[in-house]
């Protein structure tokens, strides 16, 4: 473990070096910088143009910027000058600023300025206002949703797949940095994506987002239960005046069809913003899964051999409400309904073939199950906000409650074999449902006060109450008729609170917009109870625990809009609802899973140290991390005298995880950017916390490469490559996964309408899988999705001014 430790301190030396050595280069020269907010009707507007001139009708622009999301820009690295600061965008009246910058006033924050609308060209006309797919923050990135245009007609689950530093698993399961992060919809939890920590994002369509935020070390303002990291999908919201709708179609075809529909319809007044949206996803899926293991204690089912293939219909029907109201300028009112209607039927063929260790045939099967899942949910959501005179201080509460109700019935036959494959005996037919009620409800409130003009300090509170009956069924057939089968028919009851509260300090040296140096420190404590139980109390178990997780940040920022961040955070891992669950999934009889409910929730130590680097056209992230996770948690399986495969979440001593990672933007030409990010790291797990030997040691690394061009005017080409090597696990390692993907869009009708041509996985290369091992036998299984597929996609909007917001995904953050 001490050769461990060394090299993590030659990584963080080395790049220390590299950042000492290129800050020193940026010390040079003193000069100034301009920020402030634009806003039109007290409303945010982003994509603003603001640049500086030295008079008001000069032509040569000194330095420019593009207001982000919140209406915020800064413009750095200034002469100082008497400049005039410009503010243009279409639809608005341009507006210009006299500024002067001198060695005693060298940093200008010039408030909030506000924009008037211009009837006379509002609509005539498309924003053409470009910038990077990723956008570099404090915290860590964000990835506009409509800028990759390759997975457009997908899921929320497949624009992540493209994103810098995150994987998606064949069952949808998500990693950031090699760990499960926690999954916010407009900064909440909820229970549309499941009442299970480990969202499930094939369930909202990718036409519904506007952006994604990943919070790579977030602080104690956020759940401590998010040990990967925070994944924030805002969904589309809008903010313009008026009524304003649009639609998309796609269709296409993989080895079987897909299709999908969404829609949006706004009406905003001074007052009111009322808004509606409709989504819906069909697909039909083929899913092959090919598994071979030797069993070396069992002669007579020496090597079985396992042939799968899986036909699913995937589909789901999202149905929003949202009401905005302006009480007055200080306080807004606002509520949200989200109704979802997911489903899936899949028919699952599988051949067991079992070989003696001298290569004879043993015995051979067919298993067949067809399994059927409805779900629905509703999601409602009030969130009170007020304003004060110091637009630095603020105040929210926010309530919202998740109803979810899911069933899921499978019928399985099984028919013993021939070695010529004639069937063998009789039939034999069971049945399993899964029934679950589930509620979520989430409360909180959260007050921002700025302190002398130097700092300010945030604190809240947060309560989260889960609430699960799960009933569980098999029935095998007997005399023709089906009986229950009492070991494995229960009703699972799981209750859950987590109470925490939060104060988080920060300050700047400097300016607030421009700072030199930025600290912040907090500390948020929770206490949780849990506690689950069967019906035939076979699990009876409860959980109190009460713990603190201090996080702290330090920030340096140069005058060339370079920074170093290095960060600290102590988070927890509890464990999800799937994993607690005691039902055994027997779909594959020679190979179950079970949860497991005497799972004690992990416990990490975080940190971060991030170098930000800016220079012409190219733009740069490098970061290391360091990561323990105290009791942690990986499926473990073992090998019954009867051949059945049994795997089960298990708590596992210690798990280290330490590397490097790197995100890089460059523009070669004014048609083409390039998008790169590359994460190597190193995986130790060992045994327990008491001994250190040491169980699986493993490099891992993964990379994409996004490539964007603008052919001619209004359209838009990408290809992105995906390349992830093979991680670690206790008994074994995932396999590689590398794919390509391609999507070309084309505006229509003065802007009004796209047309979107998108192919996934253009080679087919695109597979999961894992190769696992222990004396008794070796495991290895792929699965192969249908993963390349062709979609055509058609916009349309209507509005005075909201067409280029639907395609660009220009909302509001709710």
């Amino acid at each position: 473990m001490k050769s461990n430790l060394t090299r993590v301190a030659k990584l963080l030396f080395l790049q220390i070096l590299l950042i000492f050595g290129t800050c020193c280069i940026s010390w040079a020269q003193g000069t100034g910088s301009v920020s402030g907010t634009v806003k039109s009707e007290n409303s945010p507007i982003e994509f603003v143009n603001v640049y500086l001139t030295l008079s008001a009708d000069s032509s040569q622009i000194i330095s420019g910027e593009i207001t982000d999301s919140l209406g915020n820009f800064v413009l750095k690295n200034l002469p100082l000058e008497n400049y005039i600061l410009n503010f243009q965008i279409i639809g608005f009246v341009k507006k210009q600023v006299p500024v002067s910058l001198s060695p005693t006033r060298s940093t200008v924050d010039i408030g909030l300025i506000q924009l008037e609308t211009d009837v006379q060209t509002l609509g005539a006309v498309e924003v053409t206002a470009m910038r990077d797919m990723i956008q570099k923050t404090e915290e860590g990135f964000v990835v506009s949703a409509s800028d990759n245009i390759t997975q457009i007609g997908g899921t929320a689950a497949d624009l992540l797949r493209n994103m810098p530093g995150v994987l998606v698993g064949s069952d949808g399961g998500i990693t950031l940095r090699g760990k499960s992060p926690l999954t916010l919809i407009n900064g909440r939890v909820s229970g549309i994506t499941g009442i299970d920590r480990s969202a499930q994002l094939d369930r909202i369509s990718a036409s519904s987002i506007e952006r994604i935020e990943i919070i790579n070390n977030p602080s104690a303002k956020y759940d401590a239960d998010a040990e990967g990291g925070v994944i924030n999908i805002i969904l589309k919201k809008n903010v313009d005046q008026g009524t304003n709708g649009a639609f998309a179609v796609g269709a296409g075809v993989g080895d079987r069809y897909r299709l999908n529909l969404s829609a949006l319809l706004n009406h905003k007044t001074n007052k009111w913003n009322f808004g509606l949206a409709y989504d819906n996803w069909y697909t039909t899926r083929t899913r092959s899964v090919k598994g071979d293991r030797i069993n070396y204690e069992l002669p007579d089912d020496y090597y079985l051999t396992q042939r799968r293939f899986d036909e699913r219909l995937i589909f789901y029907q999202n149905a929003k409400v949202t009401v905005d109201h302006e009480v007055n300028d200080k306080n807004t009112l606002s509520m949200e309904a989200l109704w979802a209607f997911p489903g899936e039927d899949n028919k699952e063929t599988l051949v067991n073939n079992s070989q003696t260790s001298e290569g004879d045939f043993s015995s051979r099967s067919q298993r067949y199950s067809n399994e059927i899942r409805r779900s629905r949910a509703l999601d409602f959501s009030l969130r009170y906000s007020k304003r004060f005179d110091d637009p630095d201080r603020s105040l929210l509460f926010s309530l919202s409650n998740t109803f979810g109700n899911d069933k899921e019935n499978t019928d399985i036959s099984t028919q013993s074999l021939t070695e010529q494959n004639d069937p063998q005996g009789d039939l034999y037919l069971q049945r399993t449902h899964v029934y679950q009620k589930t509620n979520l409800f989430n409360l909180g409130g959260d007050y921002v006060h700025p302190l002398g003009g130097k700092g300010q300090i945030e604190t809240g509170y947060k309560g989260i109450f889960r609430y699960l009956n799960a009933d569980y069924e098999r029935a095998n057939q007997e005399d023709g008729e089906f009986v229950i089968d009492p070991l494995n028919t229960n009703v699972f009851e799981f209750r859950e609170q987590i109470h925490a509260i939060y104060a988080q300090y920060s300050s700047w040296i400097g300016s607030k917009s421009d700072p030199q140096w930025k600290y912040t420190a907090g500390l948020r404590a929770e206490q949780v109870w849990n506690d689950g139980e069967t019906q035939d109390q076979s699990t009876d178990f409860r959980n109190d625990y009460f713990n603190l997780f201090p996080s702290a940040s330090l920030s340096y920022f140069t005058p060339k809009q370079n920074s170093v961040k290095f960060s600290y955070s102590r988070r927890i891992n509890r464990p999800g609802l799937g994993q607690l669950s005691p039902f055994t999934d027997i779909t594959d009889s020679l190979n179950q899973r079970s949860g497991n409910p005497n799972l004690q929730p992990e416990l990490i130590h975080s940190l971060d140290l991030t170098y930000n680097y800016n220079i012409s056209q190219v733009s740069l992230s490098l970061s290391t991390f360091y990561r323990i996770r105290n009791n942690a948690i990986f499926p473990f399986t073992i090998l019954d005298e009867n051949g059945v495969a049994f795997t089960q979440p298990l708590n596992f001593g210690k798990a280290t995880t330490y590397g490097a990672e790197l995100i890089a933007s460059y523009n070669p030409f004014s048609f083409w950017n390039i998008n790169f990010s590359f994460s190597a790291f190193e995986q130790l797990i060992e045994e327990g916390e008491s001994t250190d030997e040491l169980l699986v040691q493993q490099t891992s690394w993964y990379t994409k490469l996004i490539n964007n061009f603008t052919l001619f005017p209004g359209s838009k080409l990408q290809v992105i490559a995906n390349y992830t090597a093979p991680t670690a696990i206790p008994q074994g390692e995932s396999v590689a996964v590398y794919f390509i993907d391609l999507g070309f869009q084309q505006n229509i009708w003065k802007g009004k309408g796209r047309l979107g041509l998108t192919v996934t996985d253009i080679f087919d290369t695109q597979e999961y899988g894992f190769i696992t091992s222990d004396e008794n036998f070796d495991f290895s299984r792929v699965f192969k999705l249908d993963t390349r597929a062709i979609m055509l996609t058609f916009g349309y909007t209507f509005g005075s001014s909201f067409r280029e917001k639907l395609m660009e995904n220009r909302f509001k953050n709710d």
